[in-house]
This record gives structure tokens, sequence and C-alpha cells, in this order.
């Protein structure tokens, strides 16, 4: 199984990866509580605007700017595979213009945009990229424009989520057994492969400790920093960076964005 992992400037997914992220994103769970909180947030402020959507994956969020009547559409993302699937998805939009780009060094000029959306993102970026980020969008955004930022919360690292007929202590002791197998110092690959039969689990979080075993997050205080992790959905698993919810507004802030509103998006029925 050809697979991806942690990188700079974004992480990486194999080829099995983008077909799974293609038919599912992020799972049942992600449509059913983010999907419609996200497109509610967008439609009153992309019509008539020049929209970025930074990371665009295969472009849904593209398709929503432009069918809400944006004036243009930018999108891009790390990943040329993605790209592909994206340009396919908007081919039918004339201002819809899809490219591979960096998040933390975008190629646009300053204030080009009235509207950058960045979904699930910073996630994906290590500590110098995470930090740029924030200081791009400030750079592309012309002044009073606005930024869409969803980023994971601490909250959301230290959830199990399970089948509704799986039992959490029981899924809890499937993760012991499966954790026991996984070699000290793992890639993404090999982590990948341990889980791949693991359906009991919808939604857990996994990281490597220094001493290179990997475990399972019951705790946001286990993490660090930028710490590599990895997120386990019923998708598939990503390679991700941890970043609290006070870091990412501390470099919200000193990236010199301001902050208008912040929702959080989470639902405590962990078993579905």
């Amino acid at each position: 199984m050809e697979s991806g992992g942690h990188f700079t400037n974004g992480t990486r997914y194999g080829a099995e990866e983008i077909t799974a992220f293609a038919g599912g994103r992020h799972g049942s769970l992600g449509q059913a509580f983010l999907d419609s909180a996200i497109a509610q947030s967008l439609r009153p402020l992309v019509s008539g605007k020049r929209v970025l959507d930074i990371g665009c994956g295969i472009g849904d969020w593209c398709n929503l700017a432009a069918q809400c009547g944006a004036k243009s559409v930018d999108g891009f993302d790390i990943q040329e595979e993605m790209v592909k699937l994206a340009k396919q998805a908007t081919e039918h939009y004339d201002n819809v213009n899809i490219q591979v780009g960096d998040a933390a060094d975008m190629p646009y000029d300053d204030d080009s945009f009235d509207v950058a959306i960045s979904l699930f993102v910073t996630c994906n970026l290590s500590p110098e990229a995470f930090t740029k980020h924030f200081q791009e969008l400030h750079r592309v955004l012309v002044p009073g424009g606005k930024a869409v930022l969803l980023v994971p919360t601490d909250w959301s690292h230290s959830r199990l989520y399970t089948k509704i007929q799986s039992d959490a202590s029981t899924v809890q002791d499937h993760i012991a057994k499966i954790l026991a197998t996984v070699p000290k110092y793992p890639t993404t690959a090999q982590v990948t492969n341990t889980f791949k039969d693991a359906d009991d689990i919808l939604i857990a979080c996994f990281a490597m400790d220094h001493k290179g075993d990997v475990f399972y997050v019951k705790d946001v205080n286990q993490l660090t920093h930028g710490q590599p992790i990895w997120r386990k959905t019923e998708v598939m698993l990503y390679p991700n960076f941890f970043y609290s919810d006070k870091s990412s507004i501390t470099h919200m802030l000193g990236a010199g964005l301001h902050i208008d509103k912040i929702e959080n998006y989470c639902t405590e029925d962990k078993r579905v």
C-alpha cells in the first residue's frame, strides 16, 4: 500500500488514501456535524467576492463558493493528485482556478482576496509552516477581508468514537492489542497498515513518545506543540500535527488577524 506521511509543508497521502479521501473525506461524522455548519458560515460571505480556498482538496468548497455567486474562486493544494480531482470537479465553472501551492508560501500577490478559507489545513503543517500560514493569510487578504478557519480542537484529540454495537472498553482493549504490534519509530505506512482493519474504531488519535512507541491519546496534555500524530477515522488514517486551541489563537493574533467569532462543533455522543 502506497502511503504518505508527515512533511514540512503539508502531509501527503498515498494513492489509496487519495481515493479514500475523495470518497468520504472525514467520514459520516464529519459530514453530519461539520459540512452543514461550514456551508452556513461560507454562504453569506462569498457572493460577489474574490475567494481563496487553501488546501482545497477535491474542490468541494470551491464548488460551493462558485455556486453561491463568488466573483472568482482560486484554490490550491500541495498534493498534485488532489489538484487533478479538484480541477475535474470544478471544470464547469469559468471563474474557478485550481493549482498546486503551498499554504506557507502562497502563490498570490498581496491583497488579492476578500475571503480566504482554511479548513483543516493547519493540522497538516509543521510548526514552521504553521506560523507562516497565518502570516500568509494576512498577506493575501485585503484590509478588512474575512478568513474562515477550521481547526481540530483540544477536546477532539482525546475522544474515542466507536460503532454503536461496540463497547468502548472492548474497543480500548482492541486498541491496546493493536498498539502492541506496532514497531518502534514506525512509518506512517506501518501505522496505517496496522489499523486498516480496525473497523470498530471510528475516531481516535495516536502519537509517538520519545522512546518511539505509538500510544493512544486519552488526554490532550499528553501532546506537545507541533507533535506528529495520526488521526484514525472511519475513512482513513490521517498523518497530522498537534496544535492547541491557545496556540492557534496566539498565532492568528500574532500574524495580525482579528478574531470576530469562535464556534465549537462537537458531539458528546461517542458511540454512533
